[in-house]
């Protein structure tokens, strides 16, 4: 408040300076009229005037303190009603600058909804296409189980393949479409983390062989607290760039897998030997749409696996580090925190 004060001084300054002038000039033009009169009625006027400086300074104070407030509430929300309790707090030229601000202002937000409402809509066709897409892919892997043996082995890789890789990006869009929902279903619950790791091993293992990329499993009887879908799909993308980013010098290409917990957390490490990370690029991999510069095969790369694992495990409460040597691979470490169950 008193900031504020001594600003409006400082603005009407010249006003203050001119009735003090004021003042003087008639004490002086008095004390040459009357001395005795001089004593007693200059200090007077004086005071007065203080006075009326300091009153009218208080006025303004209130009246700047009322119009910024009626200022945010219309610029939160500029309707019409807002526009019309503003404008008689100002003078005829700012009344119709904020006129102007507000049809402006109501301008953009209908283009704001409009464009809200036809994102929402489309992110719903793309949810719905999603789980209805789902019923072809499950008629797949129907066939491809039952009709195995008429298959030759060749083709029925090429489809198991094919169908991986198609739930994969299905799931991710899936998972992009959650990240944005206000209300998220994850259940957690203890999961043991070898057998976890097993069934996201099994999914890919067509994808594995064609790549001739070998899987060791050395996860000791660790449990965990968490969300079996969202977990496993991080560890579903980690597996994933492990495999779109083999080493194509490396001659017994592998992805290890290992465990180890402490009083703390429990620490689920995958590691792989392929192209690896350059060190300038470790703190941006977590971003969106994020690819680096290493290898051929980052330029058919989307960015979003190791996004969308970042943005699930913080939902998890999982911590994810990173380490990489560019050429000697690229490991992940998923930290859960211990809960006693």
């Amino acid at each position: 408040m008193i900031k504020r004060l001594r600003e409006i001084f400082i603005k009407n300054r010249l006003w203050i300076i001119v009735i003090l002038l004021l003042n003087f000039i008639f004490g002086g033009l008095l004390w040459l009229s009357n001395e005795k009169a001089f004593v007693y009625i200059f200090p007077t006027m004086i005071i007065g005037s203080l006075i009326l400086y300091c009153a009218t300074a208080f006025i303004l104070y209130k009246n700047d303190l009322k119009r910024e407030e009626a200022l945010s509430n219309f610029l939160n929300d500029p309707t019409i009603d807002r526009e019309n309790e503003i404008i008689n707090l100002f003078h005829y030229k700012e009344a119709n600058v904020l006129k102007n601000i507000g049809e402006i202002l109501r301008e953009n937000q209908n283009t704001i909804n409009n464009y809200k409402q036809e994102v929402e809509e489309y992110e719903e066709y793309v949810e719905a296409w999603a789980h209805e897409i789902k019923t072809p892919l499950g008629l797949m892997t129907f066939v491809l189980d039952n009709r195995k043996d008429e298959i030759s082995e060749i083709v029925y890789k090429r489809l198991q393949y094919v169908r991986t890789k198609m739930q994969e990006d299905i799931e991710r869009m899936l998972y992009y479409a959650r990240l944005k929902s206000t209300c998220n279903d994850y259940f957690f619950k203890e999961l043991p983390l070898k057998e976890s790791c097993a069934e996201v091993i099994e999914e890919y293992k067509v994808i594995l062989q064609e790549k001739g990329i070998a899987v060791i499993l050395d996860v000791g009887e660790c449990k965990v607290v968490s969300d079996k879908r969202g977990m496993q799909f991080i560890i579903r993308q980690i597996i994933s760039n492990a495999v779109k980013y083999k080493n194509m010098e490396v001659s017994h290409p592998q992805i290890v897998i290992t465990s180890d917990e402490n009083e703390q957390n429990v620490r689920l490490n995958i590691r792989d030997n392929g192209i690896g990370v350059k060190a300038y690029d470790l703190p941006f991999i977590f971003e969106k749409g994020f690819t680096g510069e290493v290898g051929e095969q980052r330029k058919n790369s989307t960015g979003m696996g190791l996004y969308l694992a970042k943005q699930i495990s913080e939902r998890l409460e999982i911590n994810l580090e990173v380490n990489s040597k560019c050429e000697d691979g690229f490991g992940v470490t998923l930290i859960f925190p211990k809960v006693v169950v």
